[in-house]
């Protein structure tokens, strides 16, 4: 799951803070304008505040503005509190962002990276803006080791379009959609992302996915075309293959949201699933600042989204990888990884929820578990065995090393049934469960009719297929496109 920086977090609660005890107004200038010092400084200074009601009361608030400076006069708390309302009215050159948007937009503002190109390896802009190039951020770091990328149809790295720059965009709103097609946060934000393209692009709105891999096979543009096409999306894909846009944005996460301004500005990011009333509000904000007088629909509505992560949904066994990816892997068996190497496993007695363990001949990699045996031995079929708790269950396959291939699926010991399959499995003449794996990608495995904790066991027919993670959804993560 995407995490928020440390410092967006001490920010964050500094501004609910003044929202809760100051006026809105305030807050808002103070938050916006990134006025650390003076928001602690507003802080520290609440409680003697409210001990002045009816006194003399210092404009410390707008020591951010200039013509505060100038003035340096003290008000009484009334007349205070009419200036600071009548600012809240003064036009402005930016949209106010709506306090609750705050909580999940984090405003920016440096200049937009432009695309890595042969001519411009670096993916500078230039002097397209004036605004500051962003800092620099702890853990924004792309994954340490990257396979090559040799297979990129003569060099494209776009899909859906020619190769863009941000010059060519300018006078656009444009959102950076840093994604992965095996994924399944990225995933479920690909439907809504699909409906403001639809929504926002003939008024000058644009959406750029940039996709940048997590496993070997995610690399190879062929795999990413393909998904581009399974998944149906219509607008600009860019592959950033050596994560150098990754990089210039200092970017650290799946799905990773960029919104930039008609001017080539990055104002607001956003970091994982869900919030889209607010990313819809914001884009409205930027397209009217480009575009005064821009009337929108009158049934462009903005629901209230709702919060797939609250506690009546359920909590989830978090994303398993079954390679040792740095240190994430959940392979239970003793005998351990062995990086490039084939070891025959056993099953443990135990295998705890979060976990898989693996019978047979597998090989292991940093990215997933590659079945190298046959299809039976003496003690019987060779086997994956995982537990999770959760409503829905995916798993990230692929027969990179082998051929397509049956894969049989099991849980808590017996075969699927059309009240609990995923929409990816299938029975044979028996009536037995299986999936057919034929492509790297996200296999959707069960949909249980409700959350539970359960065992499941994969049974290869053939070598050569790697099984990389396996991911879930909760009661509210249900209804998007399983595709």
């Amino acid at each position: 799951m995407p995490q928020r920086r440390a410092g967006q977090q001490y920010e964050t609660s500094l501004c609910k803070e003044l929202q809760e005890t100051q006026s809105p107004c305030t807050a808002r200038a103070l938050c916006e304008n990134g006025s650390m010092g003076k928001l602690e400084k507003t802080r520290n200074q609440k409680a003697e505040c409210r001990k002045k009601k009816g006194t003399g009361f210092s404009l410390f608030l707008l020591s951010s503005f200039p013509f505060a400076k100038a003035l340096s006069f003290r008000l009484r708390l009334p007349a205070f509190c009419l200036l600071l309302s009548a600012f809240c009215l003064l036009p402005s050159g930016t949209w106010a962002v709506q306090a609750s948007d705050e909580k999940v937009l984090t405003p920016l503002n440096f200049r937009a990276p432009d695309f890595p190109t042969p001519g411009n390896p670096e993916g500078t802009s230039g002097s397209m803006s004036s605004a500051p190039t962003p800092p620099r951020v702890p853990g924004a770091v792309p994954p340490s080791s990257q396979p090559s990328f040799d297979d990129n149809a003569g060099g494209s790295l776009w899909i859906n379009s020619p190769p863009l720059m941000m010059a060519e965009l300018r006078g656009k709103v444009v959102l950076i959609d840093f994604w992965e097609y095996s994924c399944i946060n990225c995933i479920r934000t690909l439907a809504e992302n699909k409906e403001l393209y639809a929504r926002y692009h003939k008024f000058g709105f644009e959406l750029i996915g940039v996709h940048d891999f997590e496993f070997d096979v995610t690399s190879h543009f062929p795999n990413v075309r393909a998904a581009v096409k399974r998944l149906d999306l219509n607008y600009p894909i860019y592959v950033d293959s050596t994560f150098q846009l990754w990089q210039a944005y200092h970017n650290d996460s799946w799905p990773s949201l960029f919104l930039i301004d008609a001017k080539g500005v990055v104002r607001y990011h956003k970091i994982g699933e869900g919030h889209d009333d607010a990313l819809e509000r914001a884009i409205q904000r930027l397209l009217l600042e480009a575009h005064p007088g821009l009337e929108f629909p009158a049934d462009y509505t903005i629901p209230p989204d709702p919060n797939a992560f609250a506690a009546p949904c359920g909590s989830t066994t978090d994303e398993m990888y079954v390679g040792d990816s740095s240190g994430r892997g959940t392979l239970s068996n003793q005998e351990g990884y062995h990086d490039g190497k084939t070891v025959r496993y056993q099953l443990p007695a135990d295998i705890k929820d979060g976990h898989v363990a693996v019978s047979g001949e597998w090989q292991s990699d940093k990215y997933g578990m590659t079945y190298r045996g046959k299809k039976n031995s003496e003690a019987g079929p060779d086997k994956l065995v995982m537990r999770y708790h959760a409503r829905e269950l995916y798993a990230f396959i692929n027969v990179s090393h082998g051929r397509p291939s049956a894969l049989y699926i099991q849980q808590d010991g017996k075969d699927l049934t059309e009240a609990d399959k995923g929409v990816d499995v299938k029975f044979d003449s028996q009536g037995h469960s299986y999936i057919e794996v034929r492509e790297p990608r996200m296999y959707y495995l069960v949909q249980n009719p409700a959350l539970g904790a359960h065992a499941v066991t994969l049974t290869p027919t053939k070598p050569g297929l790697t099984v990389n993670s396996f991911t879930f959804g909760n009661d509210c993560q249900t209804k998007f496109p399983h595709l």
